[in-house]
């Protein structure tokens, strides 16, 4: 049927060199392929691009300068030499392509030259080859997926044969043992490790993904061929990435406990492997020594089967009868292992915590949605307060006169020179501080009702309400309803207490970590989005486009608070499930009373831990409080700059906290990080007083008058001496270092 076939043996790839960029581009590839880490796209990108590409490409430019000859890596090489050994062994009527899925040449240069190449006598059949042995959808599925991105750009597209696995190939298993014999005999260790590249345990547990499965039948056909005592060969898994849990043992944690039960000297085989690459020439060859070295062990470091003459040769049978001979003659060249058998004799694979119930997933995402949604549309009206103190004061909105009495009562304990502005900032905090005492109070009220009434019906009442009172801030025109639409949203905001609630409901001790780890998302993805909205909505006048009652300039961001609060009241209508436990004893339902929560905890520690930090969070949330009014008056921020501020504070905060902190509480120390953190507030509150101080850049303060408030002023940032670029850097940075 087929005249001429064209085989590609593909690998993965390497970095272009051992640059850092270079590097790190080969990182934003691999790790960006959702096959690889399959974890919500949106959720990684922010991880790979804020925690992962600006601190592990420096460390893998290391691991990967150790391996580097000067022009190449291992991988690339031997994958060359080995693609030449075959060919000197295949039949005539079949050729052999390399390709790399990260490096030059590709699968669509193949494909390219193919093209070109001349129609009658060009191959008309494609035998892809993955140099993966066992299958998994972190490679092999990869491989179809770029294939598939490949070829839809082809007109006319040869026949097409992809071998995902083959790993119970003659030749492989008994190539590999007779390595390991090999080594065995000339070294004599104690004990022999069987190592494969690990995956998440999730993706065998919850996916069904076979590698598991296909490594152990590896390591069984390998194990039966050895003449070593069967009892001293292990299986373990390497290359763990991220804090969730791969499969395991672990190869490094478990050599060093051989060496701990008087196994000096261990032997390494890694059969993930065809080629030697950084996985095995720097990973197992260079780290694992080192590990094993300082304990007292000794590492007998195995190659992979790289170009090896009698593999190539074996493997070039492969081929030829893979393209050329039937299926009864294919499958004698593979072992047929009873797989019934084999699953019998599986090990059992456990995960260190309990999974959670699809419904309990269910959940966490729609509190996710929800926390998300509330505080972007609580955090729309941060950058804001300055422009709203100004607009109800300057415009005589203020029919009651609170305003008014407020700025007249401010002047008996405020500086001569600083009245007006000092006077704005004290509004801002005071007006501030309404929502969060109010959310205070509310909180353990609709804690203890959700309790007693469920979680799912406090939710929808407190969403209702929260809609409600953005409405009526979108006709707010004046101060007194706009202050009322605040109060409203401050006691509907205590709905976050039930939403915790629900993620308590939803998890168990040993996972609640876990759905606790989305609220904090939702937290910092909230505060990171959601002023830098309320910025750009507060460019939109809607009282210049409409002529409706009650329209103000800040309405527009109102309205887009409220059309969120309608999608997050609709969302936890259609998928938030009921929670609460049947039976939820009286001991564990919440008090009302707000002030008992700071009674002493039977856990030793915490409640000094929760007293220090409610200190601290009621001195800091001050200065961030009064932030925007800073940069307004001295720096001439309007609402927009001060919205880009919020973003570059939420983002560099998260990057110290998933970055930095992260990975030095447990080296560190937690005590020790936070007296670092505390010693860094003193220092940064310190550089910014002295910074204001000694540039003196003060805000044009002209004094107006209407006839309903005569303590009415304007605030002119646009007159005022604008701060140069590096300036204005300090006062964004310093903030942020604080935390």
């Amino acid at each position: 049927m087929f005249t001429k076939t064209k085989v590609v043996i593909g690998q993965l790839g390497s970095p272009k060199s051992t640059k850092t960029q270079d590097v790190r581009e080969y990182l934003r590839e691999f790790l960006g392929d959702p096959r690889v880490v399959d974890i919500n796209p949106l959720v990684w990108k922010i991880i790979l691009n804020l925690f992962v590409l600006p601190f592990r490409p420096k460390k893998s430019a290391k691991a990967y300068s150790r391996i580097w000859n000067g022009k190449s890596f291992p991988l690339i090489e031997n994958t060359f030499d080995f693609t030449a050994e075959v060919e000197k062994h295949l039949d005539p009527h079949i050729e052999v392509n390399t390709a790399f899925l990260l490096s030059k040449p590709r699968p669509i240069d193949v494909f390219t030259d193919w093209v070109s190449e001349d129609k009658d006598t060009r191959a008309d059949r494609v035998i892809v080859l993955p140099q993966f042995p066992q299958y998994s959808e972190s490679t092999v599925g990869s491989v179809y997926d770029s294939l598939g991105s490949d070829l839809k750009h082809l007109v006319n597209i040869p026949s097409i044969t992809v071998v995902a696995h083959y790993h119970k190939l003659k030749a492989f298993i008994d190539h590999s043992a007779s390595m390991i014999q090999k080594y065995l005999d000339e070294h004599a260790p104690d004990e022999l490790i069987i190592s494969f590249h690990g995956i998440p345990l999730r993706r065998v547990l919850k996916k069904e993904d076979e590698y598991y499965f296909h490594c152990f039948e590896t390591f069984e056909l390998i194990k039966q061929k050895l003449s070593f005592p069967k009892e001293k060969i292990h299986m373990t898994f390497q290359s763990r990435f991220g804090s969730e849990q791969w499969l395991g043992p672990a190869t490094d944690e478990y050599a060093v406990e051989l060496v701990a039960r008087g196994g000096q000297k261990i032997a390494c085989y890694c059969p993930s492997f065809v080629v030697d690459c950084l996985e095995t020439t720097d990973e197992i060859g260079h780290e694992l020594r080192e590990e094993l070295f300082e304990v007292g062990g000794e590492l007998v470091f195995i190659p992979c089967l790289n170009a090896d003459q009698s593999w190539a040769k074996d493997y070039a049978e492969f081929i030829n009868t893979l393209a050329l001979k039937d299926k009864k003659s294919l499958d004698e060249l593979f072992y047929h292992p009873d797989p019934k058998e084999m699953r019998e004799k599986l090990p059992e694979q456990k995960p260190k915590t309990e999974p959670m119930s699809e419904q309990g997933k269910k959940n966490i995402k729609a509190v996710f949605f929800t926390l998300f949604m509330d505080l972007v549309g609580f955090s729309l009206i941060f950058p804001l307060f300055p422009a709203i103190a100004k607009y109800y004061l300057a415009g005589g909105r203020d029919s009651l006169g609170i305003l008014a009495w407020f700025f007249q009562t401010s002047q008996s304990f405020l500086p001569a020179d600083r009245v007006e502005i000092g006077s704005m900032v004290l509004f801002g905090g005071v007006f501030g501080a309404i929502y969060s005492f109010l959310q205070f109070f509310a909180s353990p009220f609709w804690g203890r009702l959700s309790d007693r009434m469920g979680r799912r019906p406090v939710l929808l009442t407190t969403l209702s309400f929260m809609a409600i009172s953005y409405a009526l801030w979108i006709f707010s025109e004046s101060f007194e309803i706009f202050l009322g639409a605040r109060i409203l949203g401050g006691l509907m905001s205590g709905n976050m207490a039930v939403a915790t609630a629900v993620v308590a409901d939803s998890t168990t001790r040993n996972n609640r970590s876990k759905g606790m780890a989305y609220i904090g998302i939702a937290f910092a993805l909230g505060f990171v989005l959601g002023p830098a909205l309320g910025g750009a909505f507060s460019l939109v006048d809607l009282s210049q486009y409409f002529s409706i009652s009650g329209l103000n300039p800040f309405s527009a961001v109102a309205a887009f608070a409220f059309l969120l609060s309608l999608l997050n009241l609709l969302f936890v209508w259609k998928k938030l499930a009921e929670s609460k436990p049947p039976k939820l004893e009286e001991k564990n339902q919440r008090v009302t009373n707000p002030l008992k929560l700071f009674s002493k905890i039977p856990y030793p520690g915490v409640s000094k831990v929760n007293l220090a930090y409610f200190f601290f969070i009621l001195l800091f949330s001050g200065m961030e409080f009064t932030l925007t009014f800073l940069a307004f008056d001295r720096l001439g921020y309007s609402p927009a700059d001060n919205a880009w501020m919020f973003v570059f504070i939420g983002f560099v905060l998260a990057f110290v906290q998933g970055g930095y902190v992260r990975r030095k509480a447990s080296t560190v120390g937690e005590l020790k990080l936070a007296k670092k953190g505390l010693i860094l507030i003193e220092r940064s509150q310190y550089v910014t007083a002295q910074f204001f101080k000694r540039t003196k850049l003060t805000c044009n303060v002209q004094p107006i008058s209407t006839s309903n408030n005569p303590l009415s002023f304007s605030l002119s940032p646009f007159s005022m001496t604008r701060a140069k670029t590096p300036t204005r850097c300090v006062l964004l940075v310093l903030p942020v270092l604080t935390r």
